[in-house]
């Protein structure tokens, strides 16, 4: 099984930085040669060419997207890990999503969005997100962020190299899982 790490965020943008973090760490590792870490933190159309760009013949099997999202109800320094269903929103989201991507927007939830339109992801989509405290430009993460970014290196790990790993993950919409503290209440 290929195996695309991916980390997505902004650079220098405190906990919006975890993807590019991970994606950092994760690079300095010895990987099986089937399994490629990359920071995709730039236009969601370029990124669409360089999926597209994999050879026909050996294309990603499975993606992991790590990535901080604000969502309502979590706290800080919360990890969230579910497999996309990849469904697409209505045609004017999708639309939306395509102009913030032409115009700069970096953020993974309009990345899969586009990614998934032009269609070069795979079926198999896992997406890990962190729960940013700070919302500001510098360097360096929140104490809380600064934990859930080690435990988001982890599970990429896990996930990119157990090919049952993410069968024990619940399949949902993009930012629709329950994160486990939640759920264990």
């Amino acid at each position: 099984m290929r195996v695309l790490v991916a980390g997505i965020g902004y650079r220098n943008l405190r906990d919006h930085s975890v993807g590019g973090a991970v994606a950092d760490r994760l690079a300095e590792r010895a990987w099986p040669g089937d399994v490629v870490v990359e920071d995709l933190s730039y236009n969601p159309i370029a990124v669409v060419q360089r999926l597209q760009d994999e050879p026909a013949d050996r294309p990603f099997d499975r993606v992991v997207v790590v990535g901080s999202v604000e969502r309502p109800g979590r706290r800080a320094g919360t990890v969230t890990a579910y497999r996309w269903d990849g469904v697409l929103p209505p045609a004017d989201e999708i639309q939306r999503a395509v102009t913030e991507a032409v115009t700069g927007v970096i953020a993974l939830d309009n990345t899969l969005v586009v990614a998934r339109h032009f269609g070069p992801l795979p079926d198999d989509v896992v997406v890990i997100e962190v729960e940013p405290a700070e919302h500001e430009f510098g360097d360096g993460f929140s104490e809380s962020v600064a934990r859930a970014c080690e435990t988001a290196c982890a599970m990429a790990i896990a996930l990119a190299t157990h090919a049952d790993a993410a069968a024990q993950l619940p399949r949902a919409p993009l930012g629709g899982a329950v994160p486990a503290e939640v759920r264990g209440r």
